[in-house]
């Protein structure tokens, strides 16, 4: 049953039990420590009484005065509380005989009785007997009921004249029992009161990051790594030990997680990129038969307009599927003209016509003023690829923003717009042909991927609502420019 509560409870509750445990301990502890004390005193109390006694007893005993020595013996019980009558309190004077010579309960402790016979207790008798000198003596024989002090009354030589026997039943320490046990007691019940709590809720607090911890591990597996946010107080403890061991898991898992995505990635990319080549080079060879035929037949003349106009439209058509497929073969080779600054304002003039049929605000910052050492055509196909995705993406009178320039031996090239945020879903395959949620997407950023690759540079894609930017950064030292 408790193997399987929580460290969460288990904890707190076994800081409680212990706090539970202690104060009952200390209690009992502190009760029997007041116990002995009260006794301690009372003892002492009744040693000293008797002392007093014995001194002023030794003229009753040397005058045979039996009536001074009852006098005497009675007094300090009569200030007692008036509990010289119930028997809880017995004072004796014994002669050197051992008998009664008079008592506080002359009917219990007649005079010439034998003291050890009358109360009922054969051991005093050995102990009177045993008593030597002038040194006081405390017992409590038979059944411990009793607790007898001896007192012995000496002369003037030291001589033993008789015997102070003071009687208490030990129901006399009740209430002084009682006293500390109800103080202690009430002690006892503040302290839990105040340590409860605290032990509850420091038990808790210690227990909380392994409960985290045990919570985050459940999730490894269930849910996407990414998801897992797991923070834990800093520490060299075992927790602490544990948590930066889980976290390192989890960074290693993350790693692992996007690895094998980009694997995934990769393998579908180029699975693709082979066969859209391959499909290419199928398509090139009568495709390129079919536009000399259209050349041949023009050359030839006599055809009349309404032949020349569809002559006009299949050529036009063969023509774009020529554009479609030479933008498959995004692994020919790279054009070495180096690419110069009105190549990216031919850019801008191409797209112009594209933003001004949406009436988009087109903000264009180009800060290359010398040519550079990549191939023009791939990197005007690249930024004309990202301005005709954003013009696209772009809501009725919104706005496209360019900003091409050269920082750490890297050209720049960003393009952003004010476009809806593209879904984490779609972004995952954002440069795979031919996907998209709701509609299909062609080519441009699969062939825009692509060049870039080529060209050993990198492209990343930042989206939020309402805002959406792509950024790629093409190393200069990698282009072929002659």
């Amino acid at each position: 049953m408790l193997g399987n509560l929580s460290y969460r409870h288990k904890t707190p509750l076994a800081m409680s039990l212990v706090i539970v445990v202690a104060t009952v301990v200390v209690s009992a502890a502190l009760v029997w420590q007041g116990f002995r004390q009260a006794h301690a005193a009372f003892t002492h109390h009744a040693q000293e009484l008797g002392k007093v006694l014995a001194r002023t007893l030794r003229p009753a005993i040397l005058h045979d005065d039996v009536w001074q020595a009852f006098e005497i013996l009675v007094t300090p019980l009569e200030r007692a509380a008036d509990r010289s009558h119930d028997g809880s309190r017995v004072l004796v004077l014994l002669d050197a005989r051992g008998q009664v010579f008079a008592s506080s309960d002359p009917r219990r402790f007649g005079v010439l009785d034998d003291f050890a016979r009358a109360a009922g207790d054969p051991g005093l008798s050995a102990a009177l007997t045993g008593q030597r000198g002038g040194g006081q003596l405390v017992l409590a024989p038979g059944d411990g009921r009793y607790l007898y002090v001896l007192t012995p009354v000496l002369a003037e030589d030291g001589a033993v004249l008789g015997r102070l026997v003071q009687r208490y039943d030990r129901d006399l320490l009740g209430p002084r029992l009682t006293q500390v046990a109800t103080g202690t007691l009430f002690a006892g019940l503040a302290a839990l009161l105040l340590l409860l709590p605290l032990g509850w809720l420091a038990g808790k607090r210690l227990a909380e990051p392994l409960s985290h911890l045990a919570e985050c591990l459940t999730r490894v597996g269930r849910e996407p790594v990414d998801d897992i946010r797991c923070e834990f107080p800093h520490g060299r403890d075992e927790i602490g030990q544990l948590a930066e061991r889980f976290q390192g898991m989890l960074g290693e898992l993350r790693n692992k997680h996007a690895l094998e995505q980009h694997l995934a990635q990769s393998d579908r990319l180029a699975a693709i990129g082979r066969l859209s080549a391959g499909i290419a080079h199928e398509i090139n060879n009568p495709l390129g038969g079919m536009l000399n035929a259209i050349s041949n037949f023009r050359r030839r003349g006599g055809a009349d307009a309404q032949a020349e106009k569809t002559l006009a439209l299949i050529e036009r058509g063969l023509k774009q599927i020529r554009d479609t497929v030479s933008a498959l073969l995004v692994e020919a080779r790279l054009e070495s003209r180096a690419l110069s600054p009105d190549d990216l304002d031919d850019v801008r003039t191409l797209i112009a016509a594209d933003a001004q049929k949406k009436q988009l605000g087109l903000r264009w910052r180009v800060e290359v003023v010398e040519p550079l050492p990549l191939p023009s055509a791939q990197v005007r196909q690249i930024l004309l690829n990202l301005l005709l995705n954003a013009v696209h993406a772009s809501p009725e009178r919104g706005e496209v923003g360019t900003h091409i320039g050269v920082a750490g031996g890297r050209l720049r090239i960003e393009v952003g717009n004010a476009g809806p945020e593209i879904p984490e879903r779609r972004r995952q395959h954002l440069f795979e042909p031919y996907f998209g949620e709701g509609e299909v997407h062609g080519l441009g950023l699969w062939v825009t991927y692509q060049l870039v690759g080529q060209l050993s540079g990198r492209i990343d894609v930042h989206s939020l609502p309402g805002y959406t930017r792509f950024t790629i950064e093409l190393p200069l030292e990698t282009g072929n420019a002659d």
